[in-house]
């Protein structure tokens, strides 16, 4: 018989939400803060800040773009 490991996590999701056909500015700027959230979550400085786009998901729900990621304790 196989021997299993069962986990359970805790996350905590951030997310922002804009109208799908939002300006660019208004685009950029919900990034910047969402970046800025994730910095002080994570305990980084600016110097230390993603340079890719693998730590936010972003995808168009119900006419509306939105803007997230997720923590684990």
């Amino acid at each position: 018989m196989a021997l299993y490991e069962t986990r359970e996590y805790t996350t905590t999701t951030y997310e922002w939400s804009l109208p799908a056909d939002c300006s660019d500015s208004d685009l950029n700027a919900v990034r910047a803060k969402a970046l800025d959230t994730y910095l002080i979550v994570h305990g980084l400085d600016e110097s230390n800040a993603p340079v890719d786009g693998s730590w936010i998901q972003s995808s168009v729900v119900d006419g509306r773009f939105v803007l997230r990621f997720e923590v684990q304790p």
